[in-house]
């Protein structure tokens, strides 16, 4: 078996989220002698908006590639060269994070198991930045890929992003077959949709009790706790 991870809500929960907690420190790190705070988070609303439409036709819109050069072309200067460590930070910043310990240790046990674990996220932060947060939370080290839309360029339900992630498996573990991967998620739409489509099996992880009106979750759990059930 191999599986493959959604990242916000299923590897990691979000307590709050606050784009703006990361975009001040941003504005004090670098514009605060070319611009109001206020001006640059009226611009950063702009830019969400866009954020929208793009998502609403399959796109992302990544923040380092695309909205920082925004940034600087509004209110001057150089554009801003993000690490990867700025940008976990920038992550880390807006979100208030939480690792659900049944799903560590669900994530335990099938490292124990040498389950080969994958993540495929949507996201405009960069793969190497969503893995820098999944290592300070202790969790890295049992995937042996991440991918991210913002390095892609566009989101799920997308089939050639989730055949990014299925070929690369299946390349790296010539005994499994496809009817073997299991992708887990817990927003309908994008993961179990996107999972059916690409003809693997999906995990729903179905934190609102809603209704699987097409009958395409392979597996539908409540919690992470439930997980176990795959094994």
């Amino acid at each position: 078996m191999v599986l493959i991870f959604d990242y916000f809500e299923t590897l990691l929960n979000t307590r709050s989220m606050d784009f703006n907690r990361g975009l001040y420190v941003f504005w004090e790190n670098y514009y605060q002698d070319k611009c109001l705070f206020e001006d640059m988070k009226k611009y950063g609303e702009d830019l969400f908006q866009v954020l929208l439409e793009k998502h609403k036709s399959g796109e992302e819109y990544p923040f380092v590639k695309v909205e920082l050069p925004l940034f600087a072309e509004r209110f001057g200067g150089d554009k801003v060269e993000m690490s990867t460590e700025e940008e976990a930070d920038f992550l880390m910043r807006c979100n208030d994070f939480e690792l659900d310990p049944e799903l560590e240790r669900f994530l335990q046990k099938c490292y124990q198991k040498n389950m080969p674990m994958y993540v495929l996220s949507n996201s405009g932060f960069r793969a190497e930045a969503l893995m820098e947060v999944l290592n300070r939370f202790g969790i890295g080290e049992y995937f042996k890929h991440l991918w991210s839309s913002a390095d892609f360029g566009r989101i799920k339900p997308c089939r050639e992003f989730f055949e990014l992630a299925i070929e690369t498996a299946l390349q790296e573990n010539p005994h499994e077959a496809r009817e073997n991967i299991v992708f887990i998620g817990d927003i309908y739409e994008t993961d179990v949709a996107g999972a059916h489509g690409a003809g693997i099996k999906s995990a729903w992880l179905n934190k609102k009790g809603e209704s699987d009106e097409n009958g395409w979750a392979t597996y539908n759990f409540a919690s992470a706790s439930q997980l176990v059930g795959i094994l």
